[in-house]
């Protein structure tokens, strides 16, 4: 059965472009969503140069870090996933600044080997305050547990955000997590989810808008949505706690990866990793390159 690739591209066409051709396949399915604050020509343009274009998806809406317009993108493509005339066996997300470690064939057959999982990172939480040393190549996602990312009001315009405790809200009760969503956790956004997940979590924000209206005044709600409503789900014994993508930290945010990190790439159990930047570092996206065209 085929894989399904949502892609969350911002910038770089270009990249997103090496991107899609290097994961394309005829029996898979590529999509992409363009943030709206980005010009669309030079994305299609550089589409159109590609053997097998993708999927580009006509509704488009502005992403900005650590924004709910994150979870509103990725949403589109699951809907646009689900509505392909052909199954899948996996929806897997990507950002415009992810590659693969593996070739396509050893892709394929790690997820064919897999029927029915879904892998995502989560944490409940253990109290540690974990260092940017301690999540290197992100072997598991470590959180602290700390909720007040969650419970503070993240007001956001155009980019720009602001920070306020409830009781410095004039008139807003003190926050709680939404009822339809009790129990916290924090996972990676880049997931690989199997088609019953999928439209689980799609149907679910349908039916309990109290999560978009809670979270959409939250930073990085898409660390936490996806891991909520599958974890609470009947789905959660599929569940598998790995992301498959490699990355290191820096101060919240994965650093671009550089040549050297391709060892440690290949050694890990990871599909993915990110973040790569074509223009300033593009050595290990043609190492990669060329370790999946010998086949290895």
């Amino acid at each position: 059965m085929s894989i399904a690739y949502v892609i969350l591209a911002h910038g770089a066409p270009e990249q997103a472009a090496r991107l899609v051709a290097r994961i394309s396949d005829p029996q898979d399915t590529v999509i992409v969503h363009v943030d709206r604050k980005a010009e669309l020509a030079p994305f299609t343009e550089a589409f159109a140069r590609l053997p097998i274009a993708p999927i580009v998806t006509r509704k488009r809406v502005p992403v900005h870090w650590g924004g709910w317009g994150i979870v509103q993108a990725t949403v589109i493509g699951m809907r646009e996933a689900l509505a392909l005339p052909r199954p899948w066996s996996h929806l897997v997300l990507l950002s415009g600044a992810d590659y693969p470690i593996r070739s396509v064939a050893e892709t394929q057959a790690f997820f064919a080997a897999h029927p029915g999982e879904s892998f995502l990172s989560w944490s409940a939480g253990d109290g540690t305050d974990y260092s940017d040393a301690d999540r290197r190549g992100n072997a598991t996602w470590r959180w602290t547990g700390d909720l007040s990312r969650m419970l503070t009001w993240q007001v956001s315009v155009r980019g720009r955000r602001w920070y306020f405790p409830s009781e410095r809200v004039p008139y807003a009760l003190p926050r709680r997590l939404p009822r339809a969503l009790s129990t916290p956790y924090q996972g990676s956004a880049w997931w690989n989810l199997t088609p019953e997940a999928v439209a689980y979590c799609v149907r679910y924000l349908r039916r309990h808008p109290s999560i978009a209206a809670h979270f959409r005044f939250v930073f990085a709600p898409d660390e936490n949505v996806f891991q909520m409503m599958l974890l609470d789900s009947p789905l959660r014994d599929t569940l598998v706690n790995e992301d498959l993508r490699f990355m290191h930290w820096e101060t919240n945010s994965p650093p671009t990866i550089v040549l050297d990190d391709v060892p440690a790439m290949r050694a890990s159990r990871k599909l993915f990793a990110r973040k790569f930047d074509l223009a300033a570092a593009p050595e290990p996206l043609d190492a990669l390159d060329e370790l999946a065209a010998a086949g290895g």
